[in-house]
């Protein structure tokens, strides 16, 4: 496990994208793990996890990329919004 600068360094390329619906397996297997090199995703049951190296902005990773190949929609927010919107809801 990374410690001090390192995990943040890492936490700050970590993304989660919520999705309405969980995604047919059919869908999930025509989504191309090569398309944006280095970036890497996980599709989870309603979650992709996300890995972005170079930042959101720079991945070709989108939203709508998702969206349209998985038949849904989502939204995505990085590692350290998720973490402090639960901190919100636990107090």
């Amino acid at each position: 496990m990374a410690t001090g600068a390192a995990s943040e360094d890492l936490l700050k390329t970590l993304h989660v994208m919520f999705l309405a619906d969980s995604p047919e397996s059919e869908h999930i297997a025509l989504l191309d793990p090569d398309r944006s090199p280095p970036d890497t995703f996980t599709v989870r049951g309603q979650e992709i996890y996300l890995k972005l190296p170079n930042g959101a902005g720079n991945s070709k990773l989108t939203n709508a990329w998702f969206d349209s190949r998985l038949q849904t929609i989502g939204t995505s927010r990085n590692w350290n919004t998720v973490t402090r919107l639960l901190e919100m809801m636990l107090d």
